[in-house]
């Protein structure tokens, strides 16, 4: 052994034990550092509507930590409707997103990169009218008025809706109004009908009825025809690809949101609340309760894992987008959803 190596030989059997071992400590978890660091990925997560109580398990799921957990930080966001949620989504302004499975369906036929990798439920629209009117079955929607605006999941859902039922669409006047003001439209009889989404602005509908007196008439798309589904977790298409982890992290995590405000549902809506104080606490509470006893969690989210889309429920859904509304060509069953997110 040469002078200068044994000289440093020497040297290193000075250096204290726990010199070295805290250098071994610095050394073994600088990767672990380095991993912590890197999972705490923020994700912007963008709803299809105004917050109401229907959006609970999103809010339940950021402050449970069933997102952090997963290594994703949430920050959620009220939408202006699916049509803009898409938009957004496809073009990477939100990561990922709650909408309207057809309107995702028909963006997607105009080139917006999106995909559906979770559903939550069926089409959950309802048509409203007055008990005092002379519309007693569907047929006798002939030739009545309606609130809507161009643009809204319900303004293709109704031709949808009426060619499977035998009833001629084009007979109804179209009373052009903004979503907001619908309820109260039909409550003022303005109009002789509305087409509402349960969990949602039909209980709106409902309050501002009860209020005024007013009985309801409400049948749901669901039970007459359009038994496809209603709302999805949408996501881009790159990201099924380029991040896998993140696309589960979402759909994982939103689904545990979903099962823990069915499961809790007073501490779902304080969460809410919480977030959102200045909604009403009964409207909340009574949306809040109708989303998870009648609209999100189908019979296939209980048998095969919470989100998972039947392939023939998804066939029809796509067919009659297909078939009813303004796409610009027609999408195919693989290209449209995948279920390999679905914890089972």
């Amino acid at each position: 052994m040469t002078p200068n190596l044994l000289h440093a030989f020497r040297h290193f059997l000075m250096v204290p034990l726990f010199s070295l071992i805290a250098i071994g400590a610095f050394i073994a978890s600088a990767p672990i550092a380095e991993a912590a660091e890197k999972s705490d990925k923020p994700l912007a997560v963008r709803l299809d509507f105004i917050i109401g109580g229907k959006h609970a398990p999103w809010y339940v799921a950021q402050e449970k930590g069933f997102y952090s957990k997963r290594g994703i930080t949430a920050s959620i966001q009220p939408g202006t409707g699916s049509a803009d949620t898409v938009r957004a989504v496809g073009a990477g302004i939100a990561d990922v997103g709650f909408a309207d499975i057809t309107t995702a369906i028909v963006a997607r036929s105009r080139g917006t990169p999106v995909i559906i990798v979770a559903q939550l439920g069926y089409v959950p629209t309802t048509i409203l009218w007055r008990d005092d009117t002379n519309i007693k079955n569907l047929k006798d929607l002939e030739g009545k008025s309606w609130a809507i605006s161009p643009g809204q999941a319900q303004w293709y859902l109704m031709p949808a809706f009426c060619k499977i039922n035998n009833i001629d669409c084009k007979s109804m006047k179209v009373n052009e109004t903004s979503a907001a003001l619908q309820p109260a439209a039909l409550v003022a009889k303005k109009v002789d009908f509305i087409v509402m989404f349960r969990a949602s602005n039909d209980e709106v509908t409902e309050i501002a009825a009860t209020k005024q007196g007013i009985k309801l008439k409400r049948v749901y798309m669901r039970e007459n025809g359009l038994d496809m589904y209603g709302s999805a977790l949408i996501v881009k298409d790159e990201d099924v690809k380029r991040n896998p982890e993140m696309i589960r992290a979402y759909v994982e995590g939103t689904m545990e949101g979903l099962r823990y405000s069915r499961d809790h549902r007073d501490e779902a809506l304080q969460i809410l609340l919480k977030q959102k104080p200045e909604l009403d606490k009964e409207l909340t509470r009574i949306q809040l309760k109708n989303a998870v006893e009648e609209v999100f969690i189908p019979r296939e989210s209980l048998d095969s894992g919470f989100g998972f889309m039947k392939p023939e429920i998804m066939e029809k859904t796509i067919r009659i987008t297909n078939d009813f509304f303004d796409g610009a060509r027609k999408v195919s069953l693989e290209e449209v959803y995948t279920n390999q997110f679905i914890k089972k």
